[in-house]
């Protein structure tokens, strides 16, 4: 071996017919004489040899490094490390490839050839078989642990499907053992509902025999409410022909204090014909035989004409009456003299109330072709605990100092109003601060319907 090393590094690399490798102590391949890499086609030189080795290779080659002793005699290297073929597997592209290498040993340079030794066919085709036989335990084995990982996965997915059964079976024992509780409970509820469908029953037909009365009364009361209106109507009508008539001198000339009783009179004679024609109204609504005439109305017009009939109360009263119409108020279709009673009774109360601020009338269009009405007063307002009272019948409230202009009112305008705006389709609504004013907002649609 000794001769080998002799010959010098490159001519034994370009020369030998088989695997020669030069290795530094660490195991790093210095030079080869090419073969090896054509073999495994793969870069060798420059990289550790252990690279190419497989792991019982690899411990092979450390027990060669470890034993070569680079400072000590040939003989002491042929005795131990150098002298004794070593097998070693070279991993290849794809496969594994066994080789035979003789260690030479450079005592003074401090390297190690390693020498490709002759191999008996024999030997490489058993090398082969076993090469084969390890692939194939390999593969085995990894098909095995693939086995087993899945039959694992198996196993654990059995166990949460065991575990969740358990959980459902003793939810649903739970459960059953609820939906009893549950039945017995609807049993008992069931006969109480039977017990409260033969209360409910005869109830009902106590309420039925009382809604009859009721009818009845009503039909009585509305009755008599357009016969007593119809007969008072006669009398009072007389009294204010005769009023006007005193008024006029008709009968010679008045003194001051025969004037102002007879004013007085007349007062008294227009509030009861006020409360008489508003009973009527309320008498037709309740019996449910409203008198709708449709027609095309322009609301900024019907409010002038309603500004000029009360042109005397809001002179009176010192209070200036103003429309303000924004945008293109559309004309509607609906009964002009039910809107005319409902503007009438809102300006109205906006002049007895609102202690002779101006009254607005705000128009403006509504949602599909319809008109939004407000009426405005700057008066004291209404508190918000009496907002809902006002729409009752026969409920005043005195709003302001004026308890003269209390007393005049029917308390019935606003509970009419309300449901003439309800009979046209619309609705009548109110917003009131204490100390800032009151406003009643009316909403009539494109077109009212038909009574």
């Amino acid at each position: 071996m000794k001769d080998v090393a002799a010959l010098g590094v490159h001519p034994l690399l370009r020369g030998f017919p088989g695997f020669v490798l030069e290795l530094s102590r660490d195991g790093t391949v210095l030079e080869s004489n090419g073969r090896l890499e054509r073999a495994l086609e793969r870069q060798v030189v420059g990289g550790p040899l252990a690279a190419v080795l497989d792991a019982p290779s690899r411990r092979k080659l450390e027990t060669i490094l470890a034993r070569a002793p680079f400072t000590a005699g040939a003989e002491a290297a042929d005795a131990d490390g150098c002298g004794a073929a070593w097998e070693l597997m070279l991993e290849g592209r794809d496969a594994l490839h066994p080789h035979s290498f003789y260690p030479v040993c450079d005592d003074e340079g401090g390297r190690i050839w390693l020498v490709e030794a002759p191999r008996d066919p024999r030997f490489d085709q058993m090398l082969e078989e076993l090469a084969s036989a390890n692939t194939e335990q390999a593969n085995a084995q990894r098909q095995l642990a693939k086995e087993k990982a899945r039959l694992a996965r198996a196993l654990d997915e059995l166990e949460r499907e065991f575990r969740e059964n358990e959980r459902l079976s003793r939810q649903l024992q739970g459960q059953n053992e609820e939906v009893q509780a549950q039945n017995q409970e609807l049993m008992a509820m069931t006969e109480a509902l039977h017990a409260g469908q033969e209360h409910l029953l005869s109830a009902n037909h106590q309420l039925e025999r009382r809604s009859r009365e009721l009818q009845i009364a009503l039909g009585a009361r509305n009755r008599f409410y357009a016969a007593m209106s119809h007969e008072l109507r006669t009398p009072i009508n007389a009294v204010m022909g005769y009023n006007d008539l005193l008024l006029a001198e008709a009968y010679g000339t008045l003194t001051e204090q025969q004037e102002l009783a007879v004013e007085r009179s007349q007062r008294a004679a227009r509030h009861l014909r006020e409360l008489v024609n508003d009973v009527l109204d309320l008498s037709r609504l309740e019996s449910g035989r409203p008198e709708v005439q449709l027609d095309e109305v322009r609301a900024a017009e019907l409010v002038q004409e309603l500004f000029e009939t009360l042109g005397p109360l809001a002179e009176g009263t010192g209070t200036e009456l103003r429309l303000i119409a924004h945008g293109d108020v559309p004309a509607i279709r609906t009964d002009p003299r039910r809107l005319r009673q409902i503007l009438m009774n809102l300006v109205s109360n906006a002049i007895k109330f609102g202690a002779g601020s101006p009254v607005w009338v705000h128009l403006s269009p509504g949602r599909e072709g319809g008109v939004v009405m407000e009426v405005t007063d700057g008066g004291p307002g209404i508190p918000e605990e009496d907002q809902a009272r006002i729409w009752d019948e026969f409920v005043q409230l005195g709003r302001g100092d004026n308890l003269a202009s209390v007393r005049e009112g029917t308390g019935l305008g606003l509970p009419i109003s309300r449901r003439l705006a309800a009979l046209l389709g619309g609705s009548l609504d109110l917003s009131s601060t204490a100390g800032v004013g009151t406003t009643f907002r009316l909403t009539l649609p494109a077109r009212s319907p038909a009574g």
